[in-house]
């Protein structure tokens, strides 16, 4: 879902510590460069993920008063690569930038099945705010988050031509959080 006005200054906040504060910059290149070497020695994964301490992006300034920030996950999805099934976190609001690369997130309606997902793509900002290639040059904060409400059906798509990085801060804690795969 794109964000609207009400996601918009917490989006800001948790741009800000992604794409511009160094000590949190540096944790992230480490752990994608870690994910990219699974990739290389795993060549049947389409992805690979990782948890990182919410603590980076969370304090005094940035911590919301609803739908909190309590996790912190990266993925790394193979170029041209799609989730094998829909997921969803039932007790989680998931919110999705773009690192490096760019896809789509195909996403559901609330209360409804696996079914009829509609992709919106994602891009990445790079550095000068500008786009990467293929985005339009209308890019604005919207282009490069996602929201995906609790518990509805979603899966992440990558483009062609580089893996696609994300990082996805959820409002329910690693040991709390219910991730379900779709199973026929």
């Amino acid at each position: 879902m794109k964000p609207d006005g009400g996601s918009l200054p917490l989006l800001r906040r948790l741009h800000e510590r992604v794409f511009g504060c160094p000590e949190v910059g540096a944790v992230l290149v480490a752990a994608f460069e870690e994910l990219d070497s699974v990739l290389e020695e795993r060549s049947d994964l389409p992805h690979a993920a990782s948890v990182i301490p919410v603590e980076l992006f969370v304090g005094d300034s940035i911590t919301p008063m609803e739908d909190p920030v309590r996790l912190c996950r990266l993925f790394l999805l193979r170029s041209g690569a799609r989730m094998a099934a829909p997921e969803r976190h039932s007790n989680s609001v998931q919110r999705l930038v773009s690192w490096g690369g760019s896809g789509w997130i195909h996403q559901g309606a609330p209360d409804c099945g696996p079914f009829g997902l509609r992709p919106r793509e994602i891009c990445s900002p790079v550095a000068g705010g500008a786009p990467e290639d293929g985005c339009p040059d209308d890019f604005d904060l919207a282009r490069c988050w996602d929201i995906v409400p609790a518990g509805v059906w979603h899966y992440p798509e990558a483009g062609e031509g580089r893996d696609w990085a994300t990082v996805t801060f959820h409002s329910a804690a690693e040991d709390e959080i219910v991730d379900e795969v779709w199973t026929r």
